[in-house]
């Protein structure tokens, strides 16, 4: 059975969250490829019940 990771990125501010998550996705892939482990995003990568897998965003209007 797969595993499943999750992983956070921030603080942030403004457009610079999505340029973090671009960067850091890119680096995740990288290090899979090197370590030959296969990496899927999809949040629900098989059939079956994943209780509490999904997208998670979180997020704060106070800065």
């Amino acid at each position: 059975m797969p595993g499943q990771w999750e992983y956070q990125v921030g603080p942030s501010v403004g457009i610079d969250a999505g340029d973090h998550i671009w960067c850091s996705r890119y680096i995740l892939e990288r290090i899979t490829e090197q370590a030959g482990v296969v990496l899927s995003l999809d949040p629900k990568p098989i059939e079956g019940d994943w209780n509490g897998a999904g997208c998670h965003t979180n997020y704060s209007t106070k800065s």
